[in-house]
């Protein structure tokens, strides 16, 4: 009976309140922190450990005043922060916890508006007040996405450690001076900065002897930019001048030390001054096939700019109605030398034959070729188009021979097995006499039958000498097919 009462004080016994505070941390870090902060109710032994644990996830939005009181209670460094629901939340809500945050974070900070609405002007719910931004002196990395939410950024102070920055959805508020904020004197080893769906942002000026990356998406309302970045290496522009058509874009861009741009904006030689690119190895832009002749002008003279590139990425955008549609191929006569060309097409179910064909008809030396066909735009209903459609149109490239004796390698992304892919993949091998490797990637979409039946068709087009590769997706991750047998 003794051995049995001791045995039971035994269980009853809290050994797990008595191991140190760095041991309960570890097994603190398994839970998720809204589970490891409902800890403290178990005893007073636990009602700071949870303050302790340096990554903190909330992935709905905690009470305000509650989250700052439990960032000032602790000097732990956060080597990771992250805050989500913010969708909803107003201006001083968040203003109230981020000036704890930026004492306390060392790591990454992540704040996401997980809100899934949208309104018209890309801002779901309105805009819901202004949000001054703190020096984060410690951080490495910032990442706001705040949609319905303005920014002010703060005037003074060295970010001295953070080396990524991301802005998403951010109307900037008050006299803004990003571009001073990002430069070197106040952000010495910034190494990334990506600006996507913002707004007010009018003049950015960036001087930065540590940049390597720099990525800037829908600033609408952007009027002018500056870029000196001495080792800048990755350079994107992609909607920014395009909103405003009453505007000049204007631009003083200076990366001597440039390997890849992305520009799918306005570009005007006259005010766009981009200096010497001689390290350039990748150039990506966009040609419409069918619409307005103006809006191919700036991928035209981008194109003539450039003599030689490694690779050229060419995005091939088709409206959703072309019958009545101006064809515009026939604009592009010239395209950079190159040994690698990735093309993607947005064709929307309409046949893609005659444009590609005038891309390799004037490219014929690559080396390399990739073929993107997804379209998040493409419906079900438009697998195929009308047989009336004048996407076909014109039908040289069914008959005319090419000659693309260079070419060794191909893959198609995405390849959902129309008639129009396969009727372009036909032609294809009979162009590419040297072929060595082609590698087919299915649409997640295409059913196992489908995939079994379309491999045989494709491997009658193909010769002995052709290794071919087809693969599948299962539970999201590709993975070479194999038939039965």
């Amino acid at each position: 009976m003794e051995q049995g009462s001791d045995g039971e004080e035994a269980a009853g016994e809290d050994r797990l309140s008595a191991l140190p505070d760095d041991v309960l941390v570890i097994i603190l870090l398994r839970l998720r922190t809204p589970d490891a902060a409902r800890t403290s109710l178990l005893a007073r032994r636990w009602r700071r450990v949870w303050r302790l644990l340096p990554e903190l996830t909330f992935p709905f939005f905690p009470e305000p005043r509650g989250f700052r009181d439990a960032l000032d209670a602790s000097a732990v460094p956060l080597r990771y922060l992250f805050v989500g629901g913010v969708h909803g939340a107003s201006a001083a809500s968040v203003a109230d916890w981020l000036p704890a945050a930026a004492r306390r974070v060392a790591g990454k900070l992540t704040v996401v508006d997980m809100g899934r609405g949208r309104s018209g002007n890309g801002y779901g719910g309105g805009v819901r007040g202004a949000i001054e931004l703190p020096c984060f002196e410690k951080a490495t990395s910032i990442s706001l996405d705040l949609r319905s939410l303005s920014l002010s950024v703060p005037p003074a102070g060295v970010f001295t450690r953070l080396t990524e920055l991301f802005l998403r959805g951010v109307r900037f508020h008050g006299p803004c001076e990003l571009g001073k904020a990002v430069s070197s004197p106040r952000c010495p080893c910034l190494q990334k900065l990506t600006v996507q769906d913002a707004r007010e942002l009018h003049n950015l000026a960036i001087h930065s002897d540590s940049l390597k990356v720099v990525l800037l998406e829908e600033l609408r309302g952007l009027r002018q930019l500056t870029v000196t970045a001495p080792v800048l290496e990755e350079l994107s522009v992609v909607q920014c001048f395009f909103y405003d058509r009453t505007q000049q874009p204007v631009a003083n861009i200076s990366v001597p030390q440039l390997k890849s741009l992305r520009w799918v904006d306005a570009y005007d030689p006259s005010s766009v001054h981009l200096d010497k690119v001689d390290q350039l190895k990748s150039l990506r832009t966009i040609f419409l096939v069918y619409g307005l002749e103006s809006f191919n002008r700036a991928c035209l003279v981008l194109m003539s700019r450039f003599k030689v590139v490694e690779s050229v990425t060419l995005a091939l955008a088709y409206p959703l109605e072309i019958n009545n549609g101006h064809y515009m191929m026939e604009e592009l006569t010239i395209l950079p030398e190159i040994t690698s060309l990735y093309l993607i097409l947005r064709a929307k179910g309409h046949s893609f034959g005659a444009c590609s064909f005038h891309i390799l008809r004037i490219c014929p030396g690559i080396k390399r070729l990739i073929m993107d066909l997804s379209d998040r735009f493409i419906l079900k209903a438009q697998a195929e188009c009308a047989q009336d459609c004048i996407c076909g149109q014109p039908p040289n490239w069914k008959t005319e021979v090419l000659m693309l004796n260079c070419l060794r390698e191909v893959e198609i992304q995405e390849f959902r097995g129309s008639e129009h892919e396969v009727d372009f993949l036909k032609r294809l091998f009979s162009w590419a006499t040297a072929l060595k490797r082609m590698a087919v990637t299915f649409n997640r979409s295409v059913t196992e039958s489908m995939v079994k039946e379309l491999c045989q068709r494709l491997r009658t087009f193909s010769r002995p000498e052709i290794c071919m590769e087809f693969y599948v997706y299962r539970e999201m991750v590709k993975v070479l097919y194999a038939s039965e047998g």
